[in-house]
């Protein structure tokens, strides 16, 4: 069970029966409910952080035992990048506020269309996709809770750094052979014209981006649930 659950032989990516995949849009849902109910709670921050780290670490874990190529164990895809952002970039900053934007937007699309490793289930790349989407959806909603700065972010420079960042991805999947940000295989587009793959998805993450950027421009915050480290967790 261990030994297949850790395997590095690729089959084909494991199918989503109608069950469970309509459990993970119900679990999309009560995620975003906890973290609007509880993000002001540090507890609730801290155990998601936690989660996303010890996610982290078992994958990239597994990744240097085994030695998976440099095509895929790269923590170059958007989602892996805005999970270490969340955690580790210093709060209030522009670049944050960015890839916490990032991890939101990329964490409901990876769930509502997931594309799993291919191995057979259950494997830990699946299992680290599951996990690691619903905290990366949690902490970084926390973060535009907690402390998203109106004006920290333009829309224009929000695009401007979607299309440079993935730029440099087309740039490292041309040199790797991977495909980081789903730029070099895209889901539902013809995937043959890499530079028409680069302007679709820049678009629609950019899109996506502005969008969330401007609902949180334009959010009233309830001032008697801001975060503070001090908030006591009884209530």
């Amino acid at each position: 069970m261990l030994k297949a659950f850790l395997t590095t032989h690729s089959t084909e990516p494991p199918s989503i029966s109608v069950f469970i995949y309509f459990l993970m849009m119900a679990a999309l849902i009560g995620s975003i409910y906890a973290s609007v109910k509880w993000h002001n709670r540090p507890y609730f921050v801290r155990l998601f952080k936690g989660i996303q780290l010890l996610q982290l670490i078992s994958l990239y874990l597994w990744y240097s035992v085994c030695l998976i190529p440099i095509s895929n164990s790269l923590p170059l895809y958007h989602c892996r990048l805005a999970m270490l952002a969340v955690l580790f970039l210093p709060d209030k900053t522009p670049a944050k506020q960015y890839f916490a934007l990032m991890g939101f937007s990329g964490a409901i699309f990876a769930l509502v269309y997931p594309v799993l490793d291919p191995y057979d289930s259950p494997h830990i790349t699946g299992v680290s996709f599951i996990i690691g989407h619903y905290a990366l959806l949690i902490n970084s909603l926390n973060y535009l809770l907690n402390s998203y700065q109106k004006n920290q972010l333009s829309l224009s420079r929000i695009t401007g750094y979607t299309f440079i960042l993935n730029l440099l991805l087309v740039g490292v999947n041309h040199v790797t052979g991977g495909n980081y940000g789903i730029l070099r295989h895209p889901p539902i587009i013809d995937n043959s014209h890499i530079w028409l793959n680069y302007l679709a998805v820049s678009f629609v993450l950019s899109l996506a981006l502005v969008l969330f950027a401007f609902y949180f421009n334009h959010r009233k915050p309830n001032k008697s649930a801001a975060y503070s480290g001090k908030q006591s967790i009884s209530e």
